[in-house]
C-alpha cells in the first residue's frame, strides 16, 4: 500500500476516533449537567418545603402558647368562682375516691373540689389490677364504717374487669356513685347510667361542677357532651 494512502487512512481513522471521543465526552458532560440541574432543583424544592415547615411550626407554637394561656386563665377564673358555685352542696357527705388503672388521674383536684363543697374525703384508693385483689379492698371499705358513703371513681380510656366488679359491689352496698372519665375517651359505662352519675368531661372544670351538683342533687345518668348526655351539667337549667 502506498505510504500516502496509508497516511490518509490513518489520518481519517484518527479524525473519526477523535470525533467519536468528542461525542462521547460531550454526551457524558451533557448528562452530568442535567444531573446537576436536577439535583439543584430537588435541593431548592426541599429548602422551600423546609422553610414552609419552619413557618408552620412557628405558627403552631404561637397557637399552642395562646391555647395554654387561655386554659390557664380559665382555670384561674374557675378557682376564683368555684366556692360560690359549689360551697356547702355536699356538707356532711363522706366520699371515697377510687382510680382505675395506672393512668394519671386528678386526685388532688377532685379532692379539692369535694372539700370545697363541704364533703369529707375519707380515703383515696387505687383499684386493683386483677379481680383477685378486690376482697381485701372490700374489707378495707367495711372498716371505714361510713354512713351513706359516696364513691367518686376515676376511669381512664378503658374500664378494667376489676373496676366493673368493684362498681357492681358498691351498687349492691347502696353507695352513691359518681364515675368520671376524660373528655374524648369512651370506656363503655352506659350500663351504669341508670343508677350512677357519669361525667364524661371529668378532666375539665365543668366536670368538677357536674360532679358536685349531680351528687348534691342525687342525679343519675350521663352528663357532659354527646348524644348520650342528659345535659352538660346536672341542674344547670334551674340555676
Amino acid at each position: 500500500m502506498h505510504i500516502g494512502f496509508r497516511y490518509h487512512v490513518a489520518t481519517l481513522v484518527a479524525v473519526f476516533f477523535s470525533l467519536f471521543l468528542g461525542i462521547l465526552v460531550g454526551s457524558i458532560l451533557f448528562q452530568d449537567d442535567l444531573l446537576v440541574q436536577e439535583q439543584n432543583s430537588i435541593i431548592n424544592e426541599l429548602e422551600d418545603r423546609f422553610n414552609q415547615l419552619q413557618a408552620r411550626t412557628k405558627d403552631f407554637q404561637a397557637n399552642l402558647k395562646q391555647a395554654e394561656l387561655r386554659e390557664a386563665l380559665i382555670l384561674e377564673g374557675w378557682d376564683l368562682i368555684r366556692h360560690a358555685l359549689i360551697a356547702d352542696r355536699l356538707s356532711g357527705h363522706q366520699v371515697v375516691l377510687f382510680a382505675d388503672g395506672k393512668e394519671a388521674w386528678p386526685a388532688a383536684r377532685l379532692t379539692a373540689a369535694l372539700e370545697a363543697a363541704g364533703a369529707r374525703v375519707a380515703g383515696t384508693i387505687m383499684l386493683p389490677s386483677t379481680v383477685g385483689g378486690l376482697e381485701p379492698l372490700y374489707a378495707e371499705l367495711g372498716a371505714l364504717d361510713l354512713h351513706r358513703p359516696i364513691a367518686v371513681i376515676w376511669i381512664g380510656d378503658q374500664c378494667s374487669d376489676a373496676a366493673k366488679q368493684g362498681v357492681d359491689y358498691l351498687r349492691r352496698m347502696d353507695w352513691q356513685i359518681c364515675i368520671l372519665h376524660p373528655y374524648g375517651s369512651n370506656p363503655g359505662l352506659a350500663a351504669w347510667a341508670q343508677d350512677a352519675l357519669i361525667i364524661n368531661i371529668g378532666d375539665l372544670f365543668l366536670g368538677e361542677l357536674a360532679m358536685v351538683w349531680g351528687l348534691g342533687a342525687g342525679s343519675t345518668g350521663t352528663y357532659g357532651y354527646g348524644d348520650a348526655a342528659v345535659a352538660l351539667v346536672p341542674g344547670l337549667e334551674s340555676e
